[in-house]
Protein backbone atom coordinates (compact mmCIF):
# COMPACT_ATOMS: atom_id res chain seq x y z
CA UNK A 1 0.00 0.00 0.00
CA UNK A 2 2.80 2.43 0.87
CA UNK A 3 4.49 1.79 -2.46
CA UNK A 4 1.22 2.37 -4.33
CA UNK A 5 0.65 5.71 -2.57
CA UNK A 6 4.21 6.80 -3.25
CA UNK A 7 4.01 6.01 -6.97
CA UNK A 8 0.69 7.86 -7.26
CA UNK A 9 2.11 11.01 -5.66
CA UNK A 10 5.26 10.78 -7.77
CA UNK A 11 3.37 10.67 -11.07
CA UNK A 12 0.85 13.38 -10.18
CA UNK A 13 3.36 15.74 -8.61
CA UNK A 14 5.85 15.34 -11.43
CA UNK A 15 3.15 16.34 -13.94
CA UNK A 16 1.70 19.20 -11.94
CA UNK A 17 4.84 20.84 -10.59
CA UNK A 18 8.20 19.48 -11.67
CA UNK A 19 7.66 20.12 -15.36
CA UNK A 20 7.42 23.85 -14.72
CA UNK A 21 9.98 24.36 -11.99
CA UNK A 22 12.44 22.55 -9.83
CA UNK A 23 11.76 18.87 -9.34
CA UNK A 24 11.14 17.51 -5.86
CA UNK A 25 12.26 13.91 -5.69
CA UNK A 26 10.74 11.55 -3.17
CA UNK A 27 12.53 8.70 -1.46
CA UNK A 28 10.58 5.50 -0.60
CA UNK A 29 8.94 5.98 2.78
CA UNK A 30 8.03 3.63 5.56
CA UNK A 31 4.64 3.31 7.28
CA UNK A 32 4.08 6.58 9.19
CA UNK A 33 4.05 6.72 12.94
CA UNK A 34 1.96 9.01 15.13
CA UNK A 35 2.80 12.72 15.10
CA UNK A 36 2.26 14.57 18.41
CA UNK A 37 0.93 18.08 17.77
CA UNK A 38 3.13 19.62 20.43
CA UNK A 39 6.35 18.12 19.11
CA UNK A 40 8.41 20.68 17.18
CA UNK A 41 11.58 20.16 15.16
CA UNK A 42 14.64 20.15 17.40
CA UNK A 43 17.29 22.75 16.42
CA UNK A 44 20.70 21.18 15.91
CA UNK A 45 22.99 23.60 14.05
CA UNK A 46 25.02 26.02 16.18
CA UNK A 47 27.39 28.88 15.40
CA UNK A 48 30.39 26.65 16.08
CA UNK A 49 29.02 24.07 13.67
CA UNK A 50 28.93 26.74 10.97
CA UNK A 51 32.55 27.70 11.42
CA UNK A 52 32.51 29.75 14.60
CA UNK A 53 33.78 33.30 14.49
CA UNK A 54 33.41 34.85 11.03
CA UNK A 55 36.99 36.13 10.91
CA UNK A 56 38.41 32.73 11.87
CA UNK A 57 36.13 31.09 9.33
CA UNK A 58 37.39 33.39 6.57
CA UNK A 59 41.01 32.62 7.38
CA UNK A 60 40.25 28.89 7.27
CA UNK A 61 38.86 28.96 3.73
CA UNK A 62 40.19 25.88 1.91
CA UNK A 63 41.71 25.83 -1.53
CA UNK A 64 38.55 24.93 -3.43
CA UNK A 65 38.73 22.96 -6.71
CA UNK A 66 38.31 25.39 -9.60
CA UNK A 67 37.34 24.99 -13.25
CA UNK A 68 37.50 27.79 -15.84
CA UNK A 69 34.37 28.46 -17.90
CA UNK A 70 34.74 30.51 -21.10
CA UNK A 71 33.36 34.00 -20.47
CA UNK A 72 31.08 34.32 -23.48
CA UNK A 73 28.98 37.05 -21.81
CA UNK A 74 31.63 39.81 -21.62
CA UNK A 75 29.42 42.26 -23.53
CA UNK A 76 26.83 42.14 -20.71
CA UNK A 77 29.34 43.43 -18.11
CA UNK A 78 28.00 41.09 -15.43
CA UNK A 79 29.38 41.24 -11.90
CA UNK A 80 29.06 39.11 -8.79
CA UNK A 81 28.79 35.33 -8.49
CA UNK A 82 26.24 32.59 -9.11
CA UNK A 83 25.77 29.82 -6.54
CA UNK A 84 24.07 26.69 -7.83
CA UNK A 85 24.08 22.90 -7.71
CA UNK A 86 24.63 20.81 -10.81
CA UNK A 87 24.82 17.13 -11.62
CA UNK A 88 27.22 15.18 -13.84
CA UNK A 89 27.52 11.50 -14.68
CA UNK A 90 30.90 10.09 -13.65
CA UNK A 91 31.85 6.39 -13.66
CA UNK A 92 28.18 5.41 -13.89
CA UNK A 93 27.36 7.52 -10.82
CA UNK A 94 25.35 10.75 -10.75
CA UNK A 95 27.50 13.26 -8.88
CA UNK A 96 26.03 16.52 -7.54
CA UNK A 97 28.21 19.49 -6.65
CA UNK A 98 27.53 22.97 -5.30
CA UNK A 99 29.49 25.49 -7.34
CA UNK A 100 30.25 29.20 -7.22
CA UNK A 101 30.77 30.87 -10.61
CA UNK A 102 32.63 34.19 -10.72
CA UNK A 103 30.90 36.10 -13.52
CA UNK A 104 33.91 38.34 -14.12
CA UNK A 105 36.64 35.69 -14.40
CA UNK A 106 34.57 32.66 -15.38
CA UNK A 107 36.18 30.65 -12.58
CA UNK A 108 33.85 27.98 -11.09
CA UNK A 109 34.75 26.75 -7.59
CA UNK A 110 33.38 23.54 -6.10
CA UNK A 111 32.09 24.25 -2.58
CA UNK A 112 30.70 20.81 -1.79
CA UNK A 113 30.43 17.41 -3.47
CA UNK A 114 27.46 15.30 -2.42
CA UNK A 115 28.20 11.68 -1.42
CA UNK A 116 27.07 9.06 -3.92
CA UNK A 117 23.33 8.32 -3.59
CA UNK A 118 22.75 11.60 -1.77
CA UNK A 119 20.72 14.38 -3.39
CA UNK A 120 20.35 18.16 -3.18
CA UNK A 121 16.99 19.66 -4.08
CA UNK A 122 17.29 23.35 -3.30
CA UNK A 123 20.11 25.72 -2.35
CA UNK A 124 19.66 29.18 -0.80
CA UNK A 125 22.40 31.64 0.19
CA UNK A 126 22.18 33.92 3.24
CA UNK A 127 21.86 37.71 2.66
CA UNK A 128 25.44 38.25 3.88
CA UNK A 129 26.70 35.54 1.46
CA UNK A 130 28.39 33.63 4.29
CA UNK A 131 26.20 30.54 4.58
CA UNK A 132 23.94 28.39 2.48
CA UNK A 133 21.01 26.15 3.30
CA UNK A 134 20.23 23.09 1.21
CA UNK A 135 17.27 20.75 1.05
CA UNK A 136 19.18 17.49 1.24
CA UNK A 137 18.50 13.77 1.19
CA UNK A 138 21.51 11.96 2.68
CA UNK A 139 22.71 8.62 1.30
CA UNK A 140 21.05 5.52 2.80
CA UNK A 141 22.45 4.83 6.25
CA UNK A 142 23.98 8.28 6.83
CA UNK A 143 21.05 9.52 8.92
CA UNK A 144 18.24 6.95 9.28
CA UNK A 145 15.89 9.56 10.75
CA UNK A 146 16.00 11.82 7.67
CA UNK A 147 14.40 11.44 4.25
CA UNK A 148 14.73 15.10 3.19
CA UNK A 149 15.73 17.87 5.58
CA UNK A 150 17.41 21.27 5.76
CA UNK A 151 21.20 21.36 6.16
CA UNK A 152 23.42 24.42 6.56
CA UNK A 153 27.09 25.05 5.83
CA UNK A 154 29.53 27.95 5.29
CA UNK A 155 29.57 29.14 1.69
CA UNK A 156 33.37 29.03 1.67
CA UNK A 157 33.27 25.25 2.09
CA UNK A 158 35.27 25.28 5.33
CA UNK A 159 32.73 23.05 7.10
CA UNK A 160 30.56 20.16 5.82
CA UNK A 161 26.76 20.52 5.90
CA UNK A 162 25.10 20.22 9.31
CA UNK A 163 21.48 19.28 10.00
CA UNK A 164 19.52 22.40 11.00
CA UNK A 165 16.87 20.51 12.96
CA UNK A 166 15.68 16.95 13.26
CA UNK A 167 12.35 16.21 11.51
CA UNK A 168 9.50 15.36 13.86
CA UNK A 169 9.13 11.98 12.18
CA UNK A 170 11.12 10.41 9.38
CA UNK A 171 8.38 10.92 6.79
CA UNK A 172 8.44 14.72 7.21
CA UNK A 173 10.23 16.40 4.32
CA UNK A 174 11.57 19.96 4.16
CA UNK A 175 12.43 21.94 1.04
CA UNK A 176 12.47 25.38 -0.60
CA UNK A 177 14.28 27.17 2.22
CA UNK A 178 14.58 30.93 1.69
CA UNK A 179 16.15 33.58 3.92
CA UNK A 180 14.33 36.77 4.82
CA UNK A 181 16.32 39.72 3.37
CA UNK A 182 17.35 40.81 6.87
CA UNK A 183 18.68 37.31 7.61
CA UNK A 184 16.52 36.98 10.71
CA UNK A 185 14.26 34.15 9.53
CA UNK A 186 14.41 31.02 7.43
CA UNK A 187 11.23 30.29 5.46
CA UNK A 188 10.67 26.76 4.17
CA UNK A 189 8.08 24.32 2.87
CA UNK A 190 7.05 21.17 4.74
CA UNK A 191 5.25 18.18 3.24
CA UNK A 192 4.45 14.64 4.34
CA UNK A 193 3.41 12.43 1.44
CA UNK A 194 2.03 9.76 3.76
CA UNK A 195 -0.49 11.33 6.14
CA UNK A 196 -3.35 11.90 6.09
CA UNK A 197 -4.30 9.77 3.10
CA UNK A 198 -7.22 10.95 0.94
CA UNK A 199 -7.95 9.31 -2.45
CA UNK A 200 -9.68 12.51 -3.63
CA UNK A 201 -6.65 14.68 -3.05
CA UNK A 202 -4.43 15.55 -6.03
CA UNK A 203 -1.84 17.68 -4.25
CA UNK A 204 -0.04 16.67 -1.05
CA UNK A 205 -0.61 18.91 1.97
CA UNK A 206 2.12 21.55 1.68
CA UNK A 207 2.67 24.17 4.37
CA UNK A 208 5.06 27.12 4.64
CA UNK A 209 6.79 27.70 7.97
CA UNK A 210 9.39 30.10 9.24
CA UNK A 211 11.96 29.73 11.99
CA UNK A 212 14.13 32.38 13.57
CA UNK A 213 17.79 31.95 12.64
CA UNK A 214 19.34 30.15 14.48
CA UNK A 215 17.26 27.84 16.66
CA UNK A 216 13.93 29.63 16.92
CA UNK A 217 10.52 28.04 17.22
CA UNK A 218 8.68 26.87 14.12
CA UNK A 219 5.83 29.19 13.06
CA UNK A 220 3.19 28.38 10.44
CA UNK A 221 2.88 31.02 7.70
CA UNK A 222 0.52 29.50 5.12
CA UNK A 223 -1.26 26.16 4.74
CA UNK A 224 -1.69 24.58 1.32
CA UNK A 225 1.26 26.60 0.01
CA UNK A 226 4.85 26.32 -1.17
CA UNK A 227 7.65 28.28 -2.95
CA UNK A 228 7.99 31.29 -0.58
CA UNK A 229 9.96 34.28 -1.97
CA UNK A 230 10.50 37.79 -0.60
CA UNK A 231 10.28 41.24 -2.11
CA UNK A 232 13.60 43.09 -2.02
CA UNK A 233 12.31 45.56 0.58
CA UNK A 234 11.15 42.70 2.89
CA UNK A 235 7.60 44.05 2.99
CA UNK A 236 5.86 41.18 1.20
CA UNK A 237 6.01 37.47 0.61
CA UNK A 238 4.83 35.74 -2.56
CA UNK A 239 4.08 32.03 -2.72
CA UNK A 240 2.03 29.44 -4.57
CA UNK A 241 -1.30 28.41 -3.01
CA UNK A 242 -2.73 25.04 -3.96
CA UNK A 243 -6.14 23.44 -3.86
CA UNK A 244 -5.42 19.83 -2.84
CA UNK A 245 -8.44 18.64 -4.85
CA UNK A 246 -7.52 20.44 -8.11
CA UNK A 247 -4.48 20.57 -10.38
CA UNK A 248 -4.76 24.37 -10.57
CA UNK A 249 -2.83 26.65 -8.23
CA UNK A 250 -2.67 30.38 -7.45
CA UNK A 251 -0.19 33.13 -6.72
CA UNK A 252 -0.62 34.73 -3.30
CA UNK A 253 0.96 37.80 -1.71
CA UNK A 254 1.07 38.21 2.08
CA UNK A 255 2.84 40.04 4.87
CA UNK A 256 6.05 38.38 6.14
CA UNK A 257 4.11 36.84 9.05
CA UNK A 258 1.51 35.38 6.67
CA UNK A 259 -1.20 37.93 7.48
CA UNK A 260 -3.27 39.87 4.91
CA UNK A 261 -2.90 37.16 2.30
CA UNK A 262 -4.46 38.04 -1.07
CA UNK A 263 -4.55 36.04 -4.28
CA UNK A 264 -3.15 37.68 -7.40
CA UNK A 265 -5.94 37.46 -9.98
CA UNK A 266 -4.60 36.54 -13.42
CA UNK A 267 -6.39 37.28 -16.69
CA UNK A 268 -5.71 37.20 -20.41
CA UNK A 269 -6.18 35.03 -23.47
CA UNK A 270 -4.10 32.27 -21.85
CA UNK A 271 -3.41 31.74 -18.15
CA UNK A 272 -1.27 28.73 -17.17
CA UNK A 273 -3.11 26.31 -14.87
CA UNK A 274 0.10 25.50 -12.99
CA UNK A 275 2.20 28.40 -11.72
CA UNK A 276 5.53 27.86 -9.97
CA UNK A 277 8.77 29.45 -8.77
CA UNK A 278 7.38 33.01 -8.31
CA UNK A 279 9.58 35.99 -7.53
CA UNK A 280 9.18 39.74 -7.43
CA UNK A 281 10.58 41.75 -10.33
CA UNK A 282 13.53 44.02 -9.46
CA UNK A 283 11.29 47.10 -9.32
CA UNK A 284 8.73 45.28 -7.14
CA UNK A 285 5.87 46.09 -9.52
CA UNK A 286 5.42 42.64 -11.05
CA UNK A 287 5.60 38.96 -10.19
CA UNK A 288 7.49 36.63 -12.47
CA UNK A 289 6.55 32.96 -12.45
CA UNK A 290 7.15 29.74 -14.34
CA UNK A 291 4.16 28.46 -16.29
CA UNK A 292 3.46 25.85 -18.94
CA UNK A 293 3.10 27.22 -22.45
CA UNK A 294 -0.01 26.57 -24.58
CA UNK A 295 -0.12 23.11 -26.14
CA UNK A 296 1.33 23.24 -29.63
CA UNK A 297 3.36 21.26 -32.10
CA UNK A 298 6.94 20.88 -30.95
CA UNK A 299 9.48 23.50 -32.00
CA UNK A 300 13.19 23.42 -31.06
CA UNK A 301 13.86 25.61 -28.02
CA UNK A 302 16.52 28.30 -27.81
CA UNK A 303 19.16 25.97 -26.36
CA UNK A 304 18.60 23.27 -28.99
CA UNK A 305 18.88 25.85 -31.78
CA UNK A 306 22.05 27.25 -30.22
CA UNK A 307 23.93 23.93 -30.14
CA UNK A 308 22.26 22.33 -33.15
CA UNK A 309 20.37 19.58 -31.29
CA UNK A 310 17.38 17.89 -32.92
CA UNK A 311 15.07 16.30 -30.36
CA UNK A 312 12.42 13.61 -30.73
CA UNK A 313 9.95 14.95 -28.16
CA UNK A 314 8.45 11.77 -26.68
CA UNK A 315 7.52 12.11 -23.04
CA UNK A 316 9.80 14.76 -21.59
CA UNK A 317 8.82 17.56 -19.21
CA UNK A 318 6.09 19.97 -20.22
CA UNK A 319 7.72 22.99 -21.93
CA UNK A 320 7.46 26.10 -19.77
CA UNK A 321 8.40 29.76 -19.90
CA UNK A 322 8.65 32.84 -17.71
CA UNK A 323 5.51 34.91 -17.36
CA UNK A 324 4.84 38.28 -15.72
CA UNK A 325 1.80 39.79 -14.00
CA UNK A 326 1.37 43.07 -12.05
CA UNK A 327 1.41 42.59 -8.27
CA UNK A 328 -2.12 43.98 -8.17
CA UNK A 329 -3.25 41.34 -10.67
CA UNK A 330 -4.24 41.63 -14.31
CA UNK A 331 -3.21 40.32 -17.69
CA UNK A 332 -0.30 37.89 -17.81
CA UNK A 333 2.54 38.40 -20.28
CA UNK A 334 4.85 35.68 -21.56
CA UNK A 335 8.33 37.22 -21.43
CA UNK A 336 10.50 34.35 -22.74
CA UNK A 337 10.35 31.71 -25.43
CA UNK A 338 12.77 29.11 -24.09
CA UNK A 339 10.30 26.19 -23.91
CA UNK A 340 12.25 24.52 -21.11
CA UNK A 341 11.44 23.07 -17.69
CA UNK A 342 12.76 23.25 -14.10
CA UNK A 343 12.72 27.05 -14.07
CA UNK A 344 13.92 29.02 -11.04
CA UNK A 345 15.28 32.58 -11.02
CA UNK A 346 17.35 35.05 -8.97
CA UNK A 347 17.71 38.82 -9.40
CA UNK A 348 21.22 40.28 -9.75
CA UNK A 349 22.45 42.51 -6.87
CA UNK A 350 22.35 45.57 -9.18
CA UNK A 351 18.80 44.58 -10.30
CA UNK A 352 19.75 44.84 -13.97
CA UNK A 353 19.52 41.14 -14.82
CA UNK A 354 17.86 37.92 -13.77
CA UNK A 355 19.61 34.55 -13.69
CA UNK A 356 17.46 31.53 -14.43
CA UNK A 357 18.09 27.86 -13.82
CA UNK A 358 16.49 25.59 -16.42
CA UNK A 359 16.75 22.04 -17.71
CA UNK A 360 18.69 23.45 -20.68
CA UNK A 361 21.24 25.30 -18.54
CA UNK A 362 21.67 28.51 -16.58
CA UNK A 363 21.03 31.73 -18.51
CA UNK A 364 20.63 35.44 -17.80
CA UNK A 365 18.15 37.91 -19.19
CA UNK A 366 16.84 41.41 -18.66
CA UNK A 367 13.83 41.65 -16.29
CA UNK A 368 11.50 41.95 -19.28
CA UNK A 369 12.99 38.79 -20.86
CA UNK A 370 15.32 40.34 -23.44
CA UNK A 371 19.06 39.67 -23.99
CA UNK A 372 18.67 35.96 -23.20
CA UNK A 373 22.23 34.61 -22.82
CA UNK A 374 23.40 31.10 -21.92
CA UNK A 375 26.02 30.92 -19.15
CA UNK A 376 26.24 27.30 -17.99
CA UNK A 377 25.14 24.49 -20.35
CA UNK A 378 25.16 20.71 -19.88
CA UNK A 379 23.48 20.21 -16.51
CA UNK A 380 22.75 16.54 -17.34
CA UNK A 381 19.08 16.90 -16.54
CA UNK A 382 19.59 18.24 -13.02
CA UNK A 383 16.83 20.43 -11.58
CA UNK A 384 17.96 23.00 -9.08
CA UNK A 385 18.20 26.64 -8.03
CA UNK A 386 20.54 29.56 -8.63
CA UNK A 387 21.48 32.43 -6.30
CA UNK A 388 23.10 35.66 -7.53
CA UNK A 389 25.35 37.20 -4.88
CA UNK A 390 27.72 40.23 -4.96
Amino acid sequence: MTKTHFLRWSLIFALAISSCSIQIRQAPLETPTSQPDALLPTPIATNSALGGDDQQNTNATPDLPKTPIPVTWTNLHLTGKLVYAMGTVENNNYIIRIQVLDLVTGEASVVYTVPINGWIYYVSVSPDSKHLIMSYSPPPGENPGVVQALYIMPLDGSKPPGLMFMPRIREDQYMQAEWSPDGKYIYYTHVNYQIPDDPNRIYPLFEIFRMEYLGGQEESIAEGAYFPRFSSDSSHLVYVSVDPLSIKNRLTIADPDGMNAQDVVLSGAYVPDVKDAPLFSPDGQSILFSGAIPVQSYQPNWFEKLVGIRVANANGGIPSDWWSVPVSGGEVTRITNIQSSSLYASVSPDKKYIASFSAGGIFVMKPEGSELTLLVPNLDGFSGTVNWIP
